[in-house]
């Protein structure tokens, strides 16, 4: 854990470094879309993805006319569903997640296809499960099962679209993967997710 903390400090010094130094064009905006999670729980364990939504915001700081780094804030709901022939559960982590990525675009006028990747922070704010089950429905707090820090990885792409002067919409498909055991239980669970993002950016 301390080796992938020392990893992610280093990345994240070196990407506001760059943008410190190199900034060229900037711009803000907000993005939503929703979070299709599941978990991977060692030793094996049969689970259905969840879909949660997400809302937040970004800046994108042009280093390039390519490249440029995307620091960004959001709310994000993860978890899973087990459904049963008598019962359906399904457990719920709320985040507030900070992604830090490399974004790279072709630089076109009016359509800008691009990738990105970059590293991403959770900070749990609850947990929960819901079971139901012979016409009941029982909540229960998990907090005290999970950890509070989610490291991770996002991989994804998209396309901006010109819209008006110095405004852009965009669409995202992207893919979430957990590094950190977040069970604090002697089940191994990482988090996973297929998200899929829409947004507006403005040029400052």
């Amino acid at each position: 854990m301390i080796y992938i903390k020392t990893i992610f400090t280093a990345i994240f010094l070196l990407i506001f470094s760059a943008a410190g130094s190199y900034a060229q064009d900037v711009g803000m905006g907000i993005e939503g879309g929703i979070n299709l999670a599941n978990l991977n729980i060692t030793p094996a364990f049969n689970t259905n993805s969840r879909t949660g939504f997400m809302v937040g915001g970004f800046a994108d700081i042009g280093v390039s006319r390519v490249i440029s780094i995307k620091p960004s804030v959001r709310y994000i709901v993860k978890g899973y569903t087990v459904q049963g022939q008598n019962f359906s559960y399904s457990q719920t982590y709320n985040y507030i997640e900070i992604p830090m990525l490399i974004k790279a675009k072709l630089p076109i006028n009016y359509v800008k296809p691009y990738i990105e990747a970059g590293p991403t922070l959770g900070i749990q704010l609850s947990a929960s499960s819901e079971l139901q089950a012979n016409q009941q429905v029982t909540d229960t707090d998990q907090g005290a099962y999970f950890s509070t820090i989610d490291f991770g990885l996002y991989f994804g792409s998209g396309a901006e679209y010109r819209v008006a002067h110095n405004i852009d919409l965009f669409t995202g498909f992207g893919y979430s993967l957990g590094l950190t055991n977040i069970s604090k239980t002697t089940t191994s669970a990482k988090t996973n997710g297929f998200q899929m993002t829409a947004g507006v950016k403005f040029g400052i």
